[in-house]
């Protein structure tokens, strides 16, 4: 099976920068369990890392998935952004409503699948920060999107991507995840397709005694409207999920 060795490596080059030039970072791995998948194997396993950081202008982010499969073999699939925060770049602080700052936004999403034709997807456009007291984060993105396998055409992605920590009682929650709006041009059959992935997360480490804010036990949920773009075909897959952060 191949894998996206030759894209990965290159763009994690593209995200490096010296450490003294690094604000912040936040990283996190999770350990997914659960089915109901459409297409393939409808149970699958999945191991995921996420990383970000913030350097002198902006910020960098991006998240592998890797999935055994006893169909295809293992599956690899990965997101890259790079962004362009405009009060790092020019000092000022911008206040416009609820937006903090806006940053010119550049994606990457490969995968190793199809095997003989791997997907690739790219993005640019502009993010808002929308972060409040109440978020972690909390962000709104709207990108031209362009897929290898669509000729000539260019779609749209509009995807919200937050973090709410909430206490009832004694119990730490976090309430995390994204949602991509795309629409036709995004995909071969032209079909808007809505990917959800909302995850709820208790905070186990601080219930146990440990430290707070690294170790969740929860669910991912996923909600794939016209997945892929197929008319018709609505995923609703629910997993268990460990999530250690660092």
């Amino acid at each position: 099976m191949k894998k996206p060795v030759g894209y990965l490596p290159a763009l994690l080059i593209c995200c490096a920068l010296p450490v003294h030039a690094v604000d912040w970072t936040a990283s996190n791995v999770q350990l997914l369990y659960g089915g109901d998948f459409e297409f393939g194997q409808p149970k699958r396993t999945t191991v995921t890392v996420e990383h970000a950081h913030g350097w002198q202008y902006g910020t960098n982010f991006f998240f592998v998935d890797v999935m055994p499969r006893h169909d295809v073999g293992t599956e690899v699939y990965a997101e890259v952004y790079t962004y362009l925060s405009w009060n790092k770049v020019t000092g000022l602080n911008l206040t416009l409503g609820p937006v903090k700052d806006i940053s010119l936004a550049l994606g990457l999403n490969i995968s190793n699948l199809p095997e003989q034709d791997h997907f690739k997807a790219y993005m640019f456009g502009l993010s808002f920060d929308l972060t409040n007291s109440l978020f972690d984060y909390l962000q709104f993105d709207v990108t031209v999107y362009k897929a290898d396998d669509v000729s000539h055409r260019y779609g749209f992605q509009f995807t919200p991507v937050w973090s709410l920590p909430f206490t009832i009682g004694c119990v730490n929650f976090k309430f995390r995840g994204f949602t991509d709006f795309r629409t036709g041009n995004t995909n071969t059959s032209g079909n808007f397709n809505i990917l959800a992935q909302p995850q709820l997360l208790v905070d186990i480490g601080n219930l146990a005694g440990w430290k707070k804010d690294t170790i969740y036990i929860g669910t991912e949920y996923s909600h794939w409207y016209n997945k892929y773009g197929v008319k018709g075909v609505d995923e609703r897959a629910i997993q268990a999920m460990i999530i250690g952060f660092f």
